[in-house]
């Protein structure tokens, strides 16, 4: 008996020694579990169709493309293995690597471009469609014009596509890191073109998977053992909480979330200051603009006047000192000033001095009835920086204008869906460029079809202006026509801009290794937790 116990306990002994190092590495993985706050439900998650910016990171999430943005800024290869590119710039020969979706099956260039098929289909809702434009023929069969079989893109085997452009694109390689040119696996196309807005089962081929999704309350994030680059995934999960910014800010400095703020949700503004004092704010530039969406198909926003008197009128400065606390930069026009289109704001320094002018031609010129003009209503996402910032506004317009506007807000679902429709009047938003180039914003309203435009105005000069850019010979050139362009859209205001993005956040020092871009987006690919202290 004695010694069968001897015996039972040496083996205790000799395994507990020996799997030191591996059972600590199991230790170890077991704590590479963080917990964020994502603020609000998703719309979709299915990558042909996400339109905000937390939908967006979140695709990228799930799934991968043919290039990925790395921390330095730069496109890298992803899932593609080489790409080639011909003399003209015009066609590229991308051969992927061997990778696999969740569920096993080979991931193949048709799934690529299946899925730009699907998305450029005249009757499937994609706002972002615009983004595969640079294909040759993906206008035209988004409008209906020519069938989808005519697309510049075609598998030449299973591992090889070949991309075809309407003209040279010196961003396109930035382009297939968003998730419309991800591909789409075979099981979830079929879901999706039925009409359903999530497919029956997950299939996915990002660096994590959707383990859990409670609507409305959380969701986990587990690391994907099919992923290509699973060796470089070292956290075990993310979970997502949703929750208001108050809330998440009390979680955040009890301990219980490792990252709080942007690009998911924002910091209470009143918190800001107080943060600041303690160092722990993290200030991101982003390249982005805040604004104001106008439905010129409505009376009285038709008016080009009125539009202007709307504008003149806003104090942006006093937004971004008095309501924002100062995080953000007025705004200069709709591009950031950091993209050099414009040296000079297109907003006089004082502020009102215009507005009664551009009343009166409103009256004068377009037969507006000022005593009968119709109440205005601003939508806006539900959230507390929005509502101030709505009622900042508001309080101006009141004062510049005598003009009532009434405040609408809306869960994220709705308010999209009815900025979609056109079912507004004036409505808060905002542009997150995709990539780093000013083009992203002026395409936005390129075409009143466009999904992401959504104020019903186009101009021909400014599309002129526009499509000229594209065969520029050189840099001043393309900048000189893109500033026209931009000229002839501040001149009518469909958009209003109120200011310039900065990104706000707070994250604990022993997360490592996330990146986030210029562009807001953020990458937990190769993030990590340090054990012990971080400061050590």
């Amino acid at each position: 008996m004695g010694r069968k116990s001897y015996i039972i306990l040496s083996l205790f002994v000799i395994l507990f020694s020996s799997c030191g190092k591996d059972c600590h590495g199991k230790i170890e993985r077991e704590r590479q579990k963080i917990a964020i706050n994502i603020r609000n439900n998703p719309s979709t998650l299915h990558p042909q169709r996400v339109r905000s910016l937390s939908d967006v990171n979140l695709a990228k999430m799930f799934n991968e493309g043919l290039t990925r943005i790395g921390e330095d800024g730069v496109s890298h290869l992803a899932i593609a293995h080489e790409i080639t590119l011909s003399e003209d710039k015009r066609v590229y020969r991308i051969t992927l690597k061997d990778t696999y979706w969740s569920n096993g099956d080979k991931v193949e260039a048709q799934d690529f471009v299946s899925a730009w098929r699907m998305a450029l289909s005249p009757s499937y809702p994609s706002d972002n469609s615009f983004l595969l434009y640079p294909m040759k023929n993906a206008k035209a069969i988004k409008e209906g014009k020519l069938p989808s079989t005519l697309l510049g893109a075609m598998v030449v085997d299973e591992k090889t596509v070949e991309i075809h452009l309407e003209k040279p694109v010196p961003y396109f390689l930035e382009l297939t890191s968003l998730p419309i040119y991800f591909p789409c696996h075979r099981k979830n196309s079929e879901d999706f073109i039925a009409g359903s807005s999530e497919p029956k089962e997950r299939i996915s081929n990002g660096p994590f998977l959707l383990d859990e999704w409670k609507q409305n309350d959380e969701m986990v994030a587990i690391r994907n053992p099919l992923y290509w680059d699973k060796q470089k995934v070292r956290l075990d999960e993310i979970k997502m909480i949703m929750v208001d910014n108050d809330t998440g800010l009390k979680m955040f400095e009890d301990g219980q979330l490792h990252w709080e703020g942007s690009p998911f949700s924002t910091l209470p503004l009143d918190s800001i200051a107080h943060l600041e004092d303690r160092n722990l704010v993290s200030n991101d530039p982003v390249l982005g603009t805040y604004w104001i969406r106008t439905n010129i198909n409505l009376y009285p926003l038709h008016s080009q006047n009125i539009r202007r008197a709307l504008s003149s009128a806003i104090d942006r400065d006093a937004i971004v000192e008095h309501v924002t606390n100062n995080s953000q930069i007025a705004a200069t026009g709709i591009v950031p000033a950091t993209l050099g289109l414009s040296s000079i704001s297109y907003f006089g320094e004082e502020v009102g001095n215009d507005a009664h002018r551009f009343l009166a031609a409103a009256e004068k010129e377009d037969a507006i009835s000022l005593k009968q003009l119709k109440k205005l209503t601003l939508t806006y996402v539900a959230d507390a920086r929005n509502h101030r910032i709505a009622q900042a506004v508001q309080d101006q317009w009141k004062k510049s204008l005598n003009l009532k506007v009434s405040l609408e807000a809306l869960e994220p679902k709705v308010y999209f869906d009815r900025i979609s429709r056109g079912d507004f009047q004036l409505a808060c938003g905002s542009w997150i460029a995709d990539f780093n180039d000013p083009i992203n914003f002026l395409e936005v309203f390129k075409s009143k079809n466009i999904g992401t435009n959504n104020t019903g105005w186009e101009s021909i000069n400014y599309t002129k202006a526009i499509e000229e850019s594209y065969f520029a010979t050189t840099v001043e050139e393309r900048t000189q026509q893109m500033r026209e362009a931009e000229e002839i859209i501040m001149n009518e205001m469909p958009v209003l801009p109120i200011f310039h993005y900065n990104m706000q956040h707070v994250k604990t020092n022993k997360l490592k290794g996330v990146v986030l871009t210029g562009c807001g987006h953020i990458d937990f690919k190769e993030a990590y937790l340090v054990l012990g202290d971080p400061d050590e």
